[in-house]
């Protein structure tokens, strides 16, 4: 499906429209996660469990089964739909992603819906993980502490042990990705990485910070007597 969206195919994907831009076309989100997690699913069995377990902090693996948009009900018919849902061999990881990597756009609300609907269905693990992918200004233990508080009133008194929240960047992920893709990786392993790079470019994702002239480390260079001898303009 990448490939053919590129290429300008876009009927079907939500972005079919040349005349909508890519922020307001209907589907955006959801192509970008199915173009990234199909990838990874197709990683062989050992990277994708280094890969999902350095992101989550814990071990994780081996992927037993991935579930796309799965249907979940509350008690009361309200119907959630998380993004991924990842079977391991020992608990379950519950992903809710959005588009944007340094935007406010996570929902307490949602993500208590879908922790919910999936514990009344019982379909995920306790304890459970649930990942929050992009869709926050800041992903590291403050930022996660303030989500999990405007979570935690949502759901009930005991909900404390029955899951674990984490929370990480696109960028975050591309980047544990590509630390265990190293050059002399098998050459369908590159060109998967290869593949989520323009993924991520053609949503706007960046797959590594911004590097500052400030921050670049000073060359030296040999100037020694005539080490410009033969430079020339032609």
């Amino acid at each position: 499906m990448l490939n053919a969206v590129l290429a300008g195919k876009k009927r079907g994907t939500g972005l079919h429209s040349l005349h909508v831009a890519l922020e307001s076309a209907e589907g955006a989100e959801d192509v970008l996660t199915a173009s990234v997690f199909e990838r990874l699913s197709y990683l062989p069995e050992h990277l994708l469990t280094r890969v999902l377990s350095e992101l989550l902090g814990e071990a994780f693996g081996p992927l037993q089964r991935i579930d796309y948009w799965p249907s979940w009900y509350l008690a009361d018919g309200t119907r959630v739909e998380p993004d991924v849902l990842l079977q391991g061999s020992d608990c379950t990881l519950l992903v809710e992603a959005k588009r944007h990597d340094h935007m406010h756009q996570q929902l307490a609300t949602q993500l208590a819906n879908e922790l919910l609907a999936g514990w009344q269905q019982n379909v995920l693990s306790d304890p459970c993980i649930l990942l929050t992918l992009g869709g926050l200004n800041d992903y590291g233990e403050a930022g996660r502490q303030r989500l999990l508080t405007e979570l935690l009133p949502f759901l009930p008194d005991a909900s404390t042990g029955r899951f674990r929240l984490v929370c990480a960047s696109w960028q975050q992920l591309y980047q544990t990705l590509e630390a265990h893709l190293p050059p002399d990786s098998p050459p369908g392993c590159l060109r998967l990485l290869d593949d989520i790079a323009k993924c991520y470019a053609w949503h706007g994702l960046r797959t590594h910070p911004m590097r500052w002239l400030a921050d670049l480390r000073p060359v030296t260079l040999d100037n020694h007597p005539g080490a410009f001898a033969t430079w020339s303009l032609k």
